[in-house]
């Protein structure tokens, strides 16, 4: 049996055993933003199966020296990038360190194997996988996390529009929604009203909500309320503004997604389907015209 066979079997495991034991033990994100307490966040983090416990061991054993290795604008783009994601299943920038070193430790493994039975294309492949592996996850959580942050936005903003209107202060409304709501958003607000409620002002706590997010259009909420409350207006009526503006924003994303998925369909139209389609028909010509008795003498059977 070729010794590359084995390899890639292995690789393809310790791949799938990971992403699962990722999935499985995955908080909703945002949820960890809210524990505040960091004994509960550590007795999250060690819980988990085997896997879970060999990757933090590999992790606190090479993670420090692979951190040393950034500098300090490195760590704070991944702190901000974990922040954008949520958080997911507690990483924070050491672990985050700790993992991709252990990840490429596992990958490493297959990839000696293979450089022992002559293959050089196929252990870089591995060991840049390993090494990336943090880095795509979080990139995919960050981007859901995100998406659902702006869907979910405009709903928010018609509930929060009926509560200011029903005579309730901006903070009490915002609070009696988040409370209500489920989802990152919800998440955000709340952490965003905590920092209120620990003397962080209104401002600040929304401007910290803008940077621990790249949601277009959550910035735009932002902006639009912090030129509000500089220019007086009346908060019911920015509010109505503010909520039709992110459904018109809404749409028009949808219109741009729409737009963007029509080459892919014609892509997929153009080499899966007509193909297809002018395969039958030639068959279908060949065996109407009599040139062949049956599939068999067409096939040369």
């Amino acid at each position: 049996m070729e010794p590359t066979l084995p390899a890639v079997a292995l690789a393809a495991c310790v791949g799938l055993a990971g992403t699962g034991w990722w999935l499985l033990r995955s908080d909703p994100p945002g949820t960890v933003l809210l524990a505040l307490d960091e004994q509960v966040l550590e007795r999250r983090t060690q819980r988990g199966s085997l896997v879970g416990l060999l990757l933090e061991s590999l992790g606190s054993r090479f993670g420090p020296s692979v951190s040393q290795l950034s500098g300090e604008r490195r760590q704070d783009d991944i702190r901000h990038k974990l922040d954008a994601a949520g958080r997911p299943n507690g990483v924070t920038v050491e672990r985050y360190w700790g993992r991709k070193a252990a990840f490429t430790v596992l990958a490493a493994i297959p990839a000696l194997l293979l450089l022992l039975a002559g293959r050089t294309i196929v252990p870089v492949l591995l060991v840049v996988l390993g090494w990336f592996y943090v880095d795509i996850t979080l990139t995919l959580a960050l981007r859901k996390r995100q998406a659902a942050i702006a869907r979910e936005l405009p709903d928010f903003l018609d509930i929060l529009v009926v509560a200011v209107g029903a005579g309730l202060a901006f903070r009490q409304a915002m609070e009696r929604v988040a409370s209500a709501s489920r989802g990152p958003l919800a998440d955000e607000m709340s952490v965003a009203l905590r920092e209120m409620g620990v003397g962080v002002s209104r401002r600040r706590a929304l401007e910290q909500l803008r940077a621990r997010n790249r949601s277009a259009d959550l910035s735009q909420f932002v902006t639009a309320m912090l030129q509000a409350e500089e220019l007086g207006a009346p908060l019911s009526s920015a509010l109505e503004q503010i909520a039709a503006d992110m459904r018109r924003s809404t749409a028009q994303e949808a219109r741009r997604a729409a737009a963007r998925a029509a080459p892919r369909v014609s892509l997929i139209v153009t080499t899966v389907i007509m193909p297809g389609v002018i395969l039958l028909l030639v068959v279908s010509l060949v065996l109407g015209s009599g040139a062949g008795s049956g599939l068999g003498d067409l096939l040369g059977k």
